[in-house]
C-alpha cells in the first residue's frame, strides 16, 4: 500500500516549521511532505532570543540586538559588555512569515494550517496513519513536534513560566542600549523570580516576570507581580499594553516519551529542544532541523534531539538540582555566572557552544561548597530523559 506522504510532521510550531523551511530548499517529489498545524493562522505570540555566536540563517529577521546586558540581585549588579556575541531578539511573526513563503513557494513541502490530530497516531501497513478533522493521512515517516503532555510537576526538574508585556511607557524610562537580563526580586516559596526586559527604545520595551520553580504556573498565578513589574519602572506616567504573551518551559526534563520506531521521532521544546539550565530553545532547534533535514536529503530517517555531552549535561543536571534545593541562592549563581566568569565563556556555554575549559570556567565560578554539598548528601539522583537510541 502506497503512503499518502513520504513524511508527515506533527504541528508547525518553531521545530516543525524549521525543518519543513529546509526541506523547501530540497529538490524532492512534489507534495510528500506536509506539516499539519491545528492554528487556522499565526499571530505575533512569542519572542525567540539568543546570543548570535555565529552566523545564523535568520540573520535578516533579527528585529533588535543589543551588545549590553545587566544581572542584578539584592546584593550586587552585574554589567556586561558582549559586543562580538550581541543578544539577538526575533519575532514569531517575522519568522512564520518568511517561512510560510518559502513554503508556499517550494513543491517539496506543504503546510495545512487548521488541521487538528484527533487521537495517537497508529501503526498501519504504509507505515503510519494519522486521523485529522481533514481526514485520514498515512505517511511513511512521522515526525511530533507537539508537547506529548500538558507540562506536569515532577516531568522537569524545574519550570520555567512566564508573563511578557509589549508596552510603551510615556515617560523615557528605559536604556535602549542595554538588556536587563535578569533583575531578581521577591519570589513565591520555594520558587525563583526575576524581571527580564528588552528594551526598543526609552519608551518601549518588552516586560517579561519569569519564574523558576518546582511546579509549572499559569500567567494568571503571576499577573499581580508582572503589574507591579511594570508599575515600578513607569512610575505614575501612562502605559500602553500593546502586545501580551506568555508560556511555560521546562529545564530538566526527567522523561521523554520513547521513539517508536526507526521511522518515528519526536523534537520540539518539550522533547529535548531547551536547554536545561536555561530554557533557551531556538538555537537547539535550529541545529535539529539542519541534521535532521541533511539526514532526509540523505534517504535517512529523520532522528530526534541529539543528548547533549556528558559533561554539560552533569553540570545542568547539578545546577537544577542545586536551585531546586537552593531557590534563594539563584540570584548570587547567576550574579557570579556573568560577573566572576569572562562573560564570553559563560556565552559559549549557556548557547551550547562551550569547550572543556569553559565548562571548568564556569563550574569553579559557582559555590562549590553548594554543589560538593548535593553530591555528597547523595540527593536522589534525576533521572536523565531516556527514549529510544535516535
Amino acid at each position: 500500500m502506497q503512503p499518502d506522504l513520504d513524511l508527515l510532521i506533527l504541528g508547525g510550531g518553531c521545530a516543525g516549521l524549521s525543518l519543513g523551511d529546509r526541506l523547501a530548499e530540497q529538490p524532492a517529489t512534489p507534495g510528500r511532505t506536509m506539516i499539519v498545524e491545528a492554528r487556522p493562522a499565526y499571530a505575533n505570540d512569542r519572542t525567540w532570543c539568543f546570543w548570535r555566536v555565529e552566523p545564523h540563517r535568520y540573520e535578516g529577521l533579527v528585529a533588535r540586538s543589543w551588545a549590553a546586558m545587566s544581572i542584578r540581585s539584592a546584593d550586587r549588579e552585574v554589567a556586561v559588555t558582549c559586543p562580538r556575541t550581541p543578544y539577538q531578539m526575533l519575532e514569531s511573526a517575522a519568522f512564520y512569515d518568511a517561512v510560510q513563503a518559502r513554503i508556499a513557494a517550494s513543491a517539496a513541502v506543504r503546510l495545512q494550517l487548521g488541521t487538528r490530530v484527533l487521537g495517537a497516531p497508529r501503526r498501519c501497513e504504509a507505515g503510519w496513519a494519522v486521523e485529522t478533522n481533514a481526514g485520514r493521512l498515512t505517511s511513511r515517516h512521522l515526525i511530533d513536534t507537539r508537547p506529548p503532555a500538558a507540562p506536569r510537576p515532577g516531568d522537569a526538574v524545574l519550570w520555567q513560566s512566564f508573563l511578557g508585556q509589549e508596552v510603551r511607557c510615556e515617560a523615557p524610562v528605559f536604556d535602549p542600549a542595554s538588556v536587563q537580563l535578569m533583575h531578581f526580586a521577591t519570589a513565591p516559596k520555594g520558587a525563583v523570580l526575576f524581571r527580564y526586559v528588552l528594551p526598543f527604545s526609552r519608551h518601549e520595551a518588552l516586560v517579561e516576570t519569569t519564574v523558576f520553580g518546582p511546579r509549572p504556573m499559569v500567567a494568571a498565578e503571576f499577573a499581580a507581580l508582572q503589574q507591579a513589574a511594570v508599575a515600578e519602572m513607569c512610575g505614575s506616567a501612562a502605559v500602553q499594553i500593546r502586545r501580551v504573551e506568555s508560556g511555560i518551559l521546562p529545564m530538566g526534563l526527567t522523561r521523554l516519551e520513547p521513539r517508536k520506531g526507526s521511522d518515528h521521532c519526536r523534537a520540539g521544546v518539550m522533547s529535548g529542544g531547551a536547554r536545561p539550565s536555561s530554557g533557551y530553545a531556538f538555537q537547539r532547534i535550529q541545529s535539529w532541523a539542519t541534521a535532521a533535514a541533511a539526514r532526509i536529503a540523505g534517504g535517512g530517517a529523520p532522528r530526534g534531539h541529539r543528548p547533549d555531552p556528558l559533561v554539560q549535561r552533569t553540570m545542568d543536571r547539578l545546577f537544577l538540582q542545586v536551585v531546586r534545593r537552593h531557590p534563594e541562592r539563584a540570584p548570587e549563581m547567576f550574579t557570579r555566572l556573568f560577573g566572576d566568569t569572562d562573560p564570553a565563556r559563560t556565552i559559549r556555554f549557556l548557547s551550547d557552544r562551550g569547550s572543556i575549559a569553559d565548562c571548568a570556567a564556569v563550574g569553579f565560578t559557582l559555590p562549590l561548597g553548594l554543589f560538593a554539598g548535593e553530591v555528597l548528601r547523595g540527593l536522589r539522583r534525576v533521572p536523565e530523559p531516556t527514549t529510544a537510541p535516535a
